[in-house]
């Protein structure tokens, strides 16, 4: 099986397959699944997996939609595929709005995948729900915060310093009053205060407030108010918010 990883934030523009990468110039199918990364694949063979689509061959007709993907086969067998065609050789293979995510700038405005939540977020079910009554914020958002900050595991530290289930960095944790960044009440206070005043920073807009708890506030208002270019910041928020949609549905 051929896999291909697109970011979905750059999946729309003209996508190339590289001949290393190349499905089979007779290749019947074409499949597209979302992970629980929000990031989207292609395979020539059917996935196991819930979201998965089946782009091609699918009838183009009476359908109805914004979204359109055009395929071509070069004479080396390379399928070349995108939503711009400028050479006859395109034909239109898949048409519809419903199956791959709309996107508004920096935003992820299209959701459609529901990942699975943590096993452990029961452990944490009463702390959470006390400190987000506290700061005002739903459970089901600091719950996803802290499934992708730490999956639920108070002594987390990462790379860079940051420390336990919502991982702070000393200087935001001693900013929002945590002396000990490993208590896990005193951590999810301390994250959930956090996340309420870079909302209330950035109007309530939930997407700068994440890229703002991933990459700094610092970064968001250096980039004019906007998601900042850098991947891991534009996966973080829609990985966080994919998870947000879950929690909601569970709660």
């Amino acid at each position: 099986m051929k896999r291909l990883t697109f970011d979905p934030l750059c999946l729309l523009g003209i996508i190339v397959l590289a001949q290393s990468l190349t499905l089979p110039a007779h290749s019947s199918e074409i499949y597209s699944y979302i992970d629980t990364n929000g990031v989207r694949h292609y395979t020539d063979s059917r996935p196991n997996h819930r979201t998965t689509v089946k782009l091609y061959p699918k009838s183009t007709s009476n359908l109805t939609g914004s979204v359109k993907i055009y395929r071509f086969v070069d004479t080396q067998g390379t399928i070349h595929l995108t939503d711009n065609p400028k050479d006859s050789r395109y034909r239109l293979i898949y048409q519809g709005g419903s199956n791959i995510p709309a996107f508004s700038g920096n935003v992820y405005s299209g959701i459609e995948t529901s990942p699975s939540i943590h096993d452990k977020y029961q452990d944490y079910q009463t702390l959470v729900q006390e400190a987000a009554s506290y700061t005002q914020l739903e459970p089901a958002l600091l719950h996803a915060v802290i499934q992708t900050e730490s999956a639920y595991n108070p002594q987390a530290v990462s790379p860079k310093g940051a420390v336990g289930l919502m991982q702070l960095m000393p200087a935001t944790a001693k900013r929002f009053g945590v002396s000990d960044r490993t208590d896990a009440s005193s951590n999810v206070y301390g994250g959930a205060r956090y996340l309420r005043y870079l909302l209330r920073l950035f109007n309530n807009n939930l997407n700068l407030a994440l890229a703002g708890y991933n990459a700094g506030e610092n970064a968001v208002i250096r980039y004019g108010n906007q998601i900042p270019p850098y991947q891991e910041t534009k996966s973080y928020v829609r990985k966080v918010l994919a998870l947000y949609k879950s929690y909601q549905e569970q709660m």
